[in-house]
Order: structure tokens, then C-alpha cells, then sequence
């Protein structure tokens, strides 16, 4: 089951599934994220307001913000870009640059330092561009497939799966609308 979500005080909607909580509800989150997750998968869904990345396309601006998270992530050595394309997002005006990308990334939690510890996510990243609002909006959906044996996550956690992943993301992306667009101008 999914539950309607207003995110960046009602200017932003989505439906987010119901077994994802408000990471906000429990500790502090940047003003530029809504962020969502799934204790039981550790699954999450970040929804973040960026600046427009100029790059020479908009394959090469999600490409950059793929390996952006990469690097928050301590996990540039061991990312993957498995494939990127246009996406469907139907409640945005059809002008708006929107890309899919499908990539893993193999990271620590809480920054682990044991190489078991790591766990193997299927990344699903939807870029949305905005270049008159000099404005990125990066929405990206965290699927642990393979948990690390001595992760802190192996106790709690359960291996996702992605064709499930890619269904709760396409919902989120087909309910997705744009309810102000006065946010993008402070």
C-alpha cells in the first residue's frame, strides 16, 4: 500500500509506500532532502532539491550525480552504471528533461570499516532538470540486494529485491507532481 506524501512543505507530492517512515520524524535532515526508509530492508527513497549541474548533456548530469553519491558514499571504486535512459514521469510538464538510471554501488553503513561489512545496493536514480530554476531534483530509491556478513544491517535487515524496487519507484515517479513551482525561486 502507498500513502500520498507531501514533501517540501505541500510543494512537492508523491506516493510513498506505507512501510516507509519519515526519516525526519527521528533525527535531522538537510532542507534540501525528504527522506523515507524501510527498517525492515533498510530500503530507502531520497527525494532532494540540488543545483542545476552544467554538464554536456543531461545522460552526463545524472551520470555525475550517480557518482556524486558515489563518493558520499565511500564507494567510488566499486560503483556501476548499468544503464541509464529517459524516464516517465507523467505528471510534469512533457518539456522537462527526466532520466532514469539503474547502477550499484557496494557501500559500509555508518561507515564500516571491515570489508565484509559492505552491503551491495541497486541504485535507481530519476534526474529531473530544471535549468531556469538552476535546479536539479534527484530522486533516488536504495535497494540493499546483499547484505555484508559482519554488517551492522545483517541483524535487522533483509535482502531486497529489484523488480519489486523497480515497481515501488516507477509508482513513485508516475505520482510525482510539482504542486508549487514558487519553491524553485527563493
Amino acid at each position: 500500500m502507498f500513502t500520498r506524501r507531501e514533501l517540501f512543505g505541500g510543494a512537492i507530492a508523491t506516493f510513498i509506500p506505507e512501510n516507509f517512515v519519515d526519516i525526519s520524524d527521528v533525527r535531522d535532515v538537510p532542507d534540501n532532502q525528504e527522506v523515507f526508509v524501510n527498517v525492515e530492508t533498510d530500503q530507502s527513497i531520497i527525494v532532494e532539491i540540488l543545483q542545476h549541474v552544467n554538464t554536456d548533456s543531461d545522460e552526463a548530469a545524472i551520470r555525475h550525480h550517480f557518482m556524486a553519491l558515489a563518493a558520499d558514499n565511500d564507494a567510488e571504486e566499486h560503483s556501476d552504471i548499468q544503464k541509464v535512459e529517459l524516464a516517465a514521469i507523467p505528471r510534469l510538464p512533457p518539456d522537462v528533461p527526466k532520466y532514469l538510471l539503474l547502477g550499484q554501488q557496494l557501500v559500509s553503513k555508518f561507515r564500516e570499516t571491515d570489508p565484509n561489512s559492505r552491503n551491495l545496493l541497486n541504485i535507481l536514480m530519476a534526474l529531473i532538470r530544471l535549468p531556469n530554476h538552476n535546479t536539479d531534483i534527484v530522486i533516488t530509491y536504495n535497494i540493499p540486494i546483499l547484505i555484508g556478513a559482519t554488517s551492522s544491517s545483517r541483524q535487522t535487515a533483509r535482502e531486497g529485491n529489484l523488480f519489486e524496487g523497480m515497481e515501488v519507484f516507477n509508482r513513485v515517479l508516475t505520482e510525482f507532481e510539482v504542486l508549487s513551482w514558487d519553491l524553485f525561486n527563493a
